[in-house]
């Protein structure tokens, strides 16, 4: 086999395995990633199954998920964010944000924590 045959192949094989790899690299490059922020307050509102959960973020991130944890004695608030848009870096500026969060029981006396930081939270 002459030596441009095997170059050949080697490039076709250099290809094959840059298209297999360019997929998941795409991914997680083109998709924001999500991270975890801190909740600071919660209040309670009429109804005892919802809370109102307060944070402070840049007003370009969007919320992606709020996941709470319950037992008898605590309830574990965990808010997940991303960013809009692919390459975007960030600002200085901070608003507050009001999540509604619904409880499967009444808040009643449990403790409500913050599943970033696996602290207390507290009241306004």
């Amino acid at each position: 086999m002459s030596w441009w045959r095997r170059r050949g192949a080697g490039a076709a094989l250099l290809d094959a395995v840059l298209l297999i790899g360019a997929a998941p690299v795409a991914r997680d490059v083109l998709r924001p990633g999500e991270e975890e922020i801190s909740v600071e307050a919660y209040d309670r509102t009429d109804d005892p199954r919802v809370i109102v959960a307060h944070l402070h973020r840049d007003p370009a991130y969007v919320v992606s998920r709020v996941a709470t944890a319950e037992d008898a004695t605590s309830v574990v608030v965990r808010v997940s964010v991303r960013a809009p848009r692919l390459g975007w870096s960030g600002g200085d500026e901070s608003v507050e944000w009001r999540i509604h969060v619904r409880l499967d029981q009444p808040l009643a006396g449990r403790q409500v924590i913050d599943g970033h930081t696996d602290a207390p939270v507290p009241e306004r």
